[in-house]
C-alpha cells in the first residue's frame, strides 16, 4: 500500500473511530435547580444541591445519569427495617428447605413418621407414671409421718413437736412437690413433641403430594 492509499485510509478510519469514542470518559457536567428555581451547572457535584436530585450531563448536554440525594435518617431507618425483614425471611426460607429436606430424608411416609411420635412419647409416659407411682409411695409416708407427730402430740399436748418429727413431713411434702414439678415438665415436653410431629405430618403430606391416611395418630392418655 502506497503512503497516499494508508493517508487517505488514516482520513476514513480515524474520524469513525472518534465517533466511537464514549461521550461517558468525557468530564460530566453536574446540574440542579435550587431552592429560588435558578439552575446551577458545575464541573463537579453542588453542595447546595447535596439535599435534591442532581442531574450528571455528558459535555453534549445529554443526560448520563440523576444522581439521588442521601436518604434522611428516616429513610434509613424504613430501609433498615426492610433489610432485616428480607433477611429475616431468606433465613426462615432456608431454615424451611433445611427442615424439608431433613423430612425427606427421614420419613418415607406419615407411617413412618407417627411411629418415632409414638416412640418418643413412650418414653416420656414412662418417666410419669414412674414419678407417679413415687409420689403414691411417699404420701403413704407422709400419712404415716403426720400420724406419728399427731400421737406424738397427743401424748404430750403441752410440749413442743420435737424437730425430728417435723422434719420428716416437710422432707415428704418437699419430695412430693419435686415429682410434680417433674410430671408437669415431662407433660410440656409431651405437649411439645406432639405440636412439632403434627406441623411436621402436615408438612410431610405437603412435600410428598398425598392425602394423610386414614389411621388417626395415637396419643397414649397423659400420665
Amino acid at each position: 500500500m502506497t503512503a497516499v492509499c494508508l493517508a487517505a485510509a488514516l482520513t476514513l478510519i480515524v474520524p469513525a473511530l472518534r465517533a466511537q469514542v464514549p461521550s461517558v470518559l468525557a468530564p460530566p457536567i453536574y446540574s440542579c435547580t435550587d431552592a429560588d428555581g435558578r439552575v446551577i451547572s458545575s464541573d463537579r457535584p453542588i453542595p447546595t444541591c447535596s439535599r435534591q436530585p442532581m442531574r450528571e450531563l455528558n459535555p453534549d448536554g445529554s443526560l448520563r445519569r440523576i444522581i439521588p440525594p442521601p436518604p434522611t435518617r428516616e429513610q434509613q431507618r424504613q430501609q433498615a427495617v426492610l433489610e432485616k425483614e428480607r433477611q429475616e425471611e431468606a433465613l426462615a426460607r432456608k431454615v424451611q428447605q433445611s427442615r424439608d429436606r431433613n423430612l425427606l430424608l427421614t420419613f418415607e411416609d406419615e407411617r413412618s413418621l407417627e411411629s418415632m411420635r409414638r416412640r418418643g412419647l413412650a418414653d416420656i409416659d414412662h418417666e410419669i407414671r414412674l414419678a407417679t407411682q413415687r409420689i403414691l409411695s411417699i404420701d403413704r409416708e407422709l400419712k404415716i409421718a403426720q400420724d406419728s407427730a399427731s400421737a406424738w402430740q397427743s401424748a404430750n399436748p403441752q410440749k413442743k413437736l420435737p424437730f425430728h418429727y417435723q422434719q420428716r413431713i416437710t422432707d415428704s411434702a418437699n419430695a412430693i412437690l419435686v415429682e410434680d414439678a417433674l410430671i408437669t415438665e415431662r407433660q410440656v415436653e409431651r405437649d411439645r413433641i406432639n405440636t412439632r410431629f403434627d406441623a411436621d405430618a402436615k408438612r410431610l403430606r405437603e412435600l410428598l403430594g398425598r392425602p394423610a391416611h386414614s389411621e388417626v395418630p395415637i396419643r397414649s392418655p397423659r400420665g
